[in-house]
């Protein structure tokens, strides 16, 4: 059984949550590139540090945890932390 949560007074309007958004990525040349994948191209997607840089964060995505080799390391904006 789920549990409902329930807040009582004025309920607060929901909010539509915004899709994690990758804009450029370091490449295997250690250069910034633009493009690669969509952030619903990996299984698992970790956030380094929020605005890393000018309004940026740093991400980290990979699909196998047992070779994080294979990952990439984005910029771009995490905002609610959901995939699309």
């Amino acid at each position: 059984m789920s549990t409902q949560v329930i807040v009582i007074g004025k309920p607060e309007k929901e909010k539509t949550k915004t899709a994690i958004e990758f804009r450029s990525f370091l490449n295997t040349r250690l250069k910034i590139d633009n493009g690669a994948y969509s952030p619903s191209h990996y299984k698992y997607i970790e956030l380094i540090c929020k605005d890393y840089a000018l309004g940026f964060d740093l991400m980290f995505a990979y699909n196998d945890p047992n070779d994080r080799s294979c990952g990439l390391l984005y910029i771009g904006h995490f905002n609610d932390g959901i995939v699309e």
